[in-house]
């Protein structure tokens, strides 16, 4: 990973500087020269546009002679402004993943060009392509969003999980990365009781979602590390993209998809990246209609990325119902509001909601 200790990412756009900007592209670009920038558009986090980063559109005029043809004027500064907005090792694992994992990912993904991560501080910056430049749209479940389009992203999951199959490089390459038990996001996963129930206390549709499951949120949490450390531990494990809900996700013209934003990835169960995507992909009709064989399509195309003996089916089923635990708790019961705005948020919770619901989740929490 890269860390620089003499360059700390500011707290306002303003105060970027060519030389901050120099000293994170010119990393792996020796000799490149950032003379001047302009902030075109700043979004900050918890704005309804940007969930835990901010992000600061740039314009960058070079060097003559010092950038390579393929290096943009425009990019997006994936940073942290004013204050953190989620615990450090967030942004620290994306950092890792786009300098270490991001080369070789077998799915459509922003171009990076550069990194930094500043332990002392926390402060980070992440240089991406600006995805409208190709047309993009980050797509999000308001939108209407394909079968097909819900198969590519699930397509994409499984080339990635393939490549990583119950690999001994996992812990050898990818030791840094959380697993279900233990690390990174998900020793804190543990610890956000009281953050979610005041969000019920504050938003009362939440309980109202939840109240078929005759379960309270507190409950729905204790399940849910029960399944984390149980089944989802020993379940084959692979590299993760670890947050696939919609949102993460985002469209190109013609309708191709690609996945972004790795904040989460982790080593753990394939289910957990598999039954997120389904479940917060598509309405809640057209999932009970093609779940199932959303996960068989997950099958064919793990096989045919070369994973020789795939999960029994109705193994496989039983990890889908209790991997919707994740989605409901953590992926949407301590999201703010403020993070994706009212309808995106109640939307995701209501999916998740009712998947549980038609699932009968809570006969398959361990004891």
């Amino acid at each position: 990973m890269s860390t620089n200790d003499s360059f700390v990412f500011p707290k306002h756009e303003d105060d970027l500087t060519p030389e901050l900007m120099t000293a994170v592209l010119s990393e792996d670009r020796p000799g490149l020269v950032v003379e001047d920038l302009s902030v075109v558009e700043a979004v900050r986090a918890a704005s309804g546009r940007a969930s835990t980063a901010d992000r600061v559109v740039l314009d960058l005029d070079y060097a003559a002679g010092t950038a390579p043809a393929d290096l943009p004027r425009r990019v997006v500064l994936k940073t942290m402004l004013d204050v953190p907005h989620a615990p450090a090792v967030m942004y620290e694992t994306e950092v890792r993943f786009y300098r270490e994992i991001r080369p070789d990912v077998p799915f459509e993904a922003p171009v990076f060009f550069g990194a930094l991560f500043d332990r002392e501080s926390s402060h980070f910056g992440i240089v991406l392509e600006d995805l409208r430049e190709r047309g993009g749209v980050f797509a999000n479940v308001t939108m209407d969003i394909s079968l097909d389009q819900i198969r590519q992203l699930i397509g994409y999951l499984a080339a990635l999980h393939a490549r990583h199959w119950q690999s001994p490089t996992l812990d050898r390459d990818f030791g840094w990365l959380a697993t279900p038990a233990v690390g990174g996001m998900e020793t804190i996963w543990g610890h956000l009781v009281p953050q979610i129930e005041q969000h019920m206390e504050d938003e009362p549709w939440r309980h109202d979602l939840i109240a078929p499951l005759g379960r309270d949120m507190a409950g729905l949490h204790a399940d849910m590390m029960k399944i984390a450390a149980g089944p989802l531990e020993d379940a084959p494990r692979t590299l993760l993209h670890g947050d696939t809900h919609l949102g993460n996700s985002y469209i190109l013209p013609g309708g191709g998809m690609g996945w972004l934003d790795f904040q989460l990835s982790l080593r753990g169960c394939f289910i957990r990246d598999l039954t997120y995507i389904i479940t917060t992909g598509l309405p809640i009709d057209p999932r009970r209609a093609h779940e199932r064989e959303l996960i068989d399509y997950y099958f064919e195309e793990l096989r045919r990325h070369g994973v020789s003996e795939v999960p029994d089916r109705e193994a496989t089923w039983t990890l889908h119902r209790q991997a919707t635990f994740w989605g409901l708790v953590i992926g949407w019961g301590c999201c703010p509001i403020a993070n994706y705005g009212l309808e995106i948020t109640q939307e995701n919770m209501r999916r998740l909601s009712q998947i549980m619901i038609d699932l009968d989740v809570l006969e398959v929490v361990p004891d």
